[in-house]
């Protein structure tokens, strides 16, 4: 660019610089009409519309084409105002904009612009720094565009490029109704700027608009020619997305797998369900979501993090709290008068207890617990198949010490449980409450709504269910990355099948919340952290964690200029999911070994750890094996514990033959796909 800059110099009467924008300044990395694609994609995330988006591409396309015709403008002379209303109105009376007002519209829809080009442009450092340096000569500069963004979103971009120091005013032809295409923004702006046609070079890629044009009004042009940005704009025409998403994926997969940090590459199960979680709210209304404990305090961070970095969070921001509870807690608020409580809600939770362990899940005080025992006559350690219907229980509701101290236990945990809830200032009343956390079934979001005594919704937005109980309007849940409800087909089979490493990936710094108290009239939660397993979280987890996080970013920066669909993004973790299960190597094994040896069941017994074994089949062998090869997902759940039961016997030498079972597994799928494809 030294020689653009010397030809401007060595030019005695140039005193103004007139310069494009568009593969001038900078360029794309996308065809110019992908960019307004991209907007669509933002545009209906934040506005959580059901559209696709080439439907919204569309209807932008078309309010262009007829407000030019309307108005006898052509379509870069559209005012970026008048093409906005166009579009609302439009989107209006398709019935998917809700409530959303224009001025609201409007700022979500600029910023999609913004975004959307940042997204794809990169800067010509070279002609930026020759400029720079004509600036500092004293050279006057102005941008002389054609464009359909208004000259205050061309001024944002320019700030992201850190290049509005360059330019003494900007010139945009939607901003002004006037264009450089049939020349009528040369004059214009040659007045405005009181500048002499004789005194200005224009600088432009376009021969005939920038050129050209500018010739008829006495202005000398040079040219940048930029052919290979050309070539390239019209290659990108022939793209394909879902080349591109997989490209995309597979680089932080292999990123993941080389990294030292073990299944890593979970993050791209995560990025997915946080991306379909902030679609979700932005559709649901959600102004405020609540993480549940544990697993919910990275899902936060994730969701923070991605806010943050979709830029739109000045706009249209969702409050995030995160919320400390537990099965035993949650179950615990929920609990009834005595005579009123058949404790159904803690379902089999009290298979396999004993009298010392039920006493410590209402918070007894150990004097307490001491002197109850010793009034039953009982045994504390003695185990009961199902404590809550055995004999001991139905002593235990007769006794006034206990029936006198489960009343003050339950009303002291409504209440301290009442002002922590209502510490995070949502509107819970007018709003419901939206809870976001790992899943299985929503046992905390049945215990909550029981809680708030049925009168305030409560929806659950989960990773994955499992379970499904009595839903009905009010406690409304959703498996955004797998689900049995409304109905499942092979990939919840498949990304249901290794649960526990999602918990265990998800894990926190602090421990089990086993209820809540009142401490200086400010509530606080009562917890426990199990030492094996604050060890897996500060020796294994922590770390993959906090790499997991930059790889978010990556994908995230990757995802932004590609306009994928989530049927790519399911058909990626379903596989991905599959060769994690089926192809683990042996450092993997015993990672999950590890990992098992701190997984604390916070419920029953407390136990700590995972044990694989085949006594643990519920099913005969040959039943597992004719159903491995009618329908192998359906087996997924036991096929992944293979690996890891032989390495605890010694046996991982042998399990080279496992992995012939992905082979056949995607065979199968292929088969399903190609000639079932509802069921997949």
């Amino acid at each position: 660019m030294k020689t653009l800059v010397q030809k401007i110099e060595n030019t005695s009467s140039c005193k103004v610089v007139f310069t494009d924008f568009f593969d001038t300044l900078v360029h794309r990395t996308v065809h110019p009409n992908y960019s307004i694609k991209l907007w669509s994609k933002f545009l209906i995330r934040e506005l959580g519309m059901s559209i696709p988006s080439d439907e919204l591409f569309a209807i932008r396309i078309g309010a262009l084409a007829f407000l030019s015709k309307k108005h006898k403008l052509r379509g870069i002379e559209v005012p970026y105002e008048t093409l906005i209303k166009e579009v609302y109105k439009r989107l209006l009376n398709t019935d998917v904009l809700a409530d959303t007002q224009f001025g609201a519209f409007k700022r979500l829809f600029e910023q999609a612009d913004y975004i959307s080009e940042i997204s794809v442009q990169f800067k010509n450092e070279k002609l930026i720094a020759g400029l720079s340096s004509l600036k500092e000569k004293g050279y006057r500069i102005y941008l002389v565009s054609d464009f359909f963004l208004s000259k205050e979103v061309v001024c944002k971009i320019l700030d992201f490029h850190q290049m509005s120091h360059i330019f003494d005013d900007i010139f945009i032809s939607c901003s002004v109704t006037k264009s450089k295409e049939d020349g009528s923004l040369y004059p214009y702006v040659l007045d405005v700027t009181r500048s002499k046609a004789e005194e200005t070079i224009m600088i432009g890629d376009n021969r005939e608009s920038d050129i050209l044009n500018s010739a008829k009004y006495g202005i000398q042009g040079i040219h940048t020619k930029h052919l290979s940005h050309k070539f390239r704009n019209k290659r990108n025409l022939m793209g394909n997305d879902a080349t591109s998403f997989k490209k995309a994926c597979s680089k932080v997969e292999t990123r993941c797998g080389k990294s030292g940090h073990p299944f890593s590459e979970y993050i791209i199960h995560f990025y997915f369900f946080t991306e379909r979680l902030y679609f979700k709210a932005r559709k649901d209304r959600v102004n405020n979501l609540f993480f549940l404990s544990r697993e919910g305090l990275y899902l936060k961070q994730l969701f923070d993090f991605y806010q943050e970095l979709n830029q739109f969070t000045g706009i249209n921001k969702i409050r995030t709290h995160y919320l400390k509870a537990s099965r035993q807690s949650a179950r615990l608020i929920a609990l009834r008068p005595l005579p009123e409580e058949d404790f159904k809600t803690f379902g089999n939770m009290g298979g396999q207890m004993s009298l010392g362990q039920l006493l410590t899940l209402f918070l007894f005080k150990e004097e307490i617990k001491i002197e109850l025992i010793a009034d039953l006559g009982a045994e504390p350690d003695k185990i009961y198949s199902n404590i809550f219907y055995s004999d001991i229980m139905h002593e235990l509701r007769k006794n006034s010490l206990f029936i006198e101290q489960y009343e003050i236990n339950r009303i002291n945990q409504k209440q301290a449980f009442t002002n922590y809830l209502y510490a995070f200032e949502a509107n819970i009343e007018q709003e419901g409450v939206a809870l976001v956390d790992v899943g299985w079934g929503g046992t905390m979001q049945e215990c909550i709504y029981h809680f708030l005594k049925k009168e305030v919704p409560v929806t659950g937005y989960y990773i994955g269910l499992v379970a499904i109980y009595d839903i009905q309007p009010d406690t409304k849940r959703y498996g955004l990355n797998f689900s049995i409800y409304p109905s499942h087909g092979v990939s919840d089979d498949i990304l249901k099948a290794n649960r526990q490493l999602y918990e265990q990936l998800l894990g926190a710094p602090h421990g089990s919340t086993l209820g809540y108290t009142m401490l200086n009239n400010a509530p606080k939660t009562v917890e426990f952290h199990e030492e094996n397993e604050k060890y897996v979280f500060d020796t294994y987890i922590k770390s993959i964690q906090e790499y997991m996080l930059l790889e978010f970013e990556k994908l995230f920066v990757a995802l932004r200029p590609i306009d994928y669909s989530q049927e790519m993004a399911q058909d990626y973790m379903t596989y991905m999911a599959l060769r994690n299960g089926i192809l683990t190597n042996k450092k993997m094994v015993e990672f999950i070994n590890n990992l098992s040896k701190g997984f604390y069941q916070n419920i029953g017994k407390n136990k700590v750890g995972l044990v694989y074994s085949p006594n643990q089949l519920q099913v005969s062998k040959i039943t597992i094996l004719k159903k491995f090869l009618k329908s192998p997902e359906k087996v997924f759940h036991y096929l992944v514990k293979i690996k890891p039961y032989m390495h605890v016997k010694g046996m991982y030498w042998l399990s080279w033959p496992v992995n012939l079972i992905y082979y056949y597994m995607k065979f199968n799928f292929w088969v399903k796909k190609k000639w079932f494809p509802k069921s997949f």
